[in-house]
């Protein structure tokens, strides 16, 4: 059963309004196998957050979190102070989709740039534009606490992402071979590197992961009552993974998420967290092929120079 939903506004009104917006995330609360899941959609970006604004409003939500335990994707205890468990969500990204994404971003020195430049700005950005010089508008709102006034199910569609059945339908399509392979595109520029790598982020399969491997790791320690803190997106779909009826799911889906769920649970109850050498490997090749023809090319010109 899930909590009462905090208060949102349509985008309509919160970009023709005027009013202070509340410096917060939101979170859902769910109830899922017994345990209590304070669950908060973050805009992690490259390196934690667009701006050094939205990264410490991130760390003040991790500070006040509720519940015994708090938990956080991939990275996030890098990213962000006070993560206490982080999830090894990466499992769920086949070894092929970590050597793809490695690939296309290293394909071209303008995407390697793209994120390089990315990150420094990331890093050297003080404060989010959204709202700056009297305006608002959507462009600007990918670092800012006016996406947080916005409901979860109307960020999905702001940020070009479908429902959750229908995306979690589309990562097991793309993970079986098929399914379309065009990332969405966000309307705020900094985060136009999202579209190139999104199709190989499995992003549904890790929602179920994260899911099932937080709420069996309180459970393995005796807590009833946690805070998680994932990409947004993540948070949607396991609004939606709380409650939704599996004997409506097509068979083939039920299955996949059904594997996603014992690896999950089986990872929850290991005494250590496994191993990423063949998926930094798999990286590592990714990114090896495009770099090493560049610097072959470099090498060749320079010998004939």
């Amino acid at each position: 059963m899930h909590a009462p939903s905090p208060q949102y506004v349509p985008v309509a009104e919160l970009l023709a309004g005027t009013a202070e917006i509340p410096q917060r995330l939101d979170a859902a609360t769910i109830r899922y196998r017994g345990v209590t899941c304070h669950v908060y959609g973050v805009l992690h970006g490259l390196t934690g957050g667009t701006n050094r604004q939205y990264k410490a409003l991130v760390e003040d939500a991790i500070e006040n979190a509720p519940g015994e335990l708090v938990f956080g994707e991939t990275k996030f205890a890098k990213l962000y102070r006070g993560i206490q468990v982080e999830m090894d969500d990466w499992t769920e990204i086949p070894l092929r989709d970590a050597f793809r994404m490695q690939f296309k971003a290293a394909l071209t020195p303008m995407r390697m740039f793209m994120v390089a430049a990315g990150m420094r700005r990331e890093r050297r950005t003080m404060a989010d534009r959204f709202g700056a010089n009297g305006f608002r508008r959507l462009q600007d709102i990918g670092g800012s606490a006016a996406f947080h006034a916005l409901s979860p199910d109307e960020r999905r569609r702001i940020a070009g992402f479908p429902e959750p059945y229908a995306y979690l339908v589309e990562n097991c399509r793309r993970r079986a071979g098929g399914g379309d392979r065009c990332g969405p595109v966000f309307p705020d520029p900094d985060w136009r590197w999202l579209a190139m790598i999104e199709p190989e982020l499995n992003i549904p399969l890790r929602s179920v992961f994260m899911l099932e491997f937080a709420v069996e790791r309180a459970r393995v320690f005796g807590g009833s009552e946690i805070s998680i803190f994932v990409g947004e997106i993540h948070n949607s779909d396991m609004v939606w993974l709380a409650g939704f009826d599996e004997s409506a799911v097509d068979p083939k889906v039920r299955d996949m998420v059904d594997n996603v769920r014992w690896r999950a649970i089986e990872l929850a109850r290991a005494p250590r967290r496994p191993s990423r050498l063949r998926f930094v490997l798999a990286s590592l090749a990714g990114a090896s092929i495009p770099l090493s023809l560049y610097f072959g090319l470099g090498t060749w010109l320079w010998a004939r120079g």
